[in-house]
């Protein structure tokens, strides 16, 4: 006999209050009414460090905001938009909701997180729009591209000793460069 349960799925305006509040007591994300831990960690954190400091800025703005998505607030590891955009609308006081349009590149670093940011997240993102979504791996960067409904339609891997395409900038940039050495 199978035993049902029923889940509760939290909306961004009761995410916004109980984070407000203080309820969580360490860093979480609403990804599709769940509440997800925001997971770091040193290699995480300096992989982070690396693609702030390499990603083309000329004519964007390169964030580490809240990117409200569907019905999800995410916080993507960092996210590139138009340096021109203008907000759409707000979630709370606090959020700005921007087009996909404007959302040029979304990246998560995935270390402990690899599957869901490679299945959920990708998922989520491609459904929103987002015409580019990396997920950065100790060994590859996992390119998305061709957001459709179910996710994206091309996925790319790159591997250490090549290069990534940055389609915003009409560039591309060593995979060694973006990915921090274990420590």
């Amino acid at each position: 006999m199978t035993e049902s349960r029923l889940a509760y799925r939290w909306s961004q305006s009761e995410f916004l209050r109980a984070s407000k509040a203080g309820a969580f007591d360490h860093r979480v994300e609403l990804v599709d009414g769940a509440i997800w831990p925001v997971a770091v960690g040193s290699w995480h954190g300096d992989t982070v460090g690396r693609l702030l400091a390499t990603l083309p800025r000329d004519g964007v703005r390169v964030t580490t905001a809240t990117l409200p998505t569907g019905e999800s607030l995410p916080d993507p590891d960092c996210w590139v938009r138009r340096i021109d955009a203008s907000p759409i609308g707000t979630v709370g006081s606090r959020l700005s909701v921007w087009a996909a349009a404007d959302v040029l590149l979304v990246v998560e670093v995935a270390d402990e997180t690899m599957i869901q940011d490679l299945n959920v997240k990708t998922r989520l993102y491609g459904q929103a729009g987002y015409p580019v979504y990396w997920v950065v791996t100790q060994r590859a960067v996992y390119e998305h591209t061709g957001p459709i409904r179910p996710g994206y339609r091309t996925r790319v891997e790159y591997l250490h000793g090549e290069r990534i395409p940055v389609p915003y900038a009409d560039a591309g940039l060593a995979v060694d460069e973006l990915i921090a050495p274990r420590s």
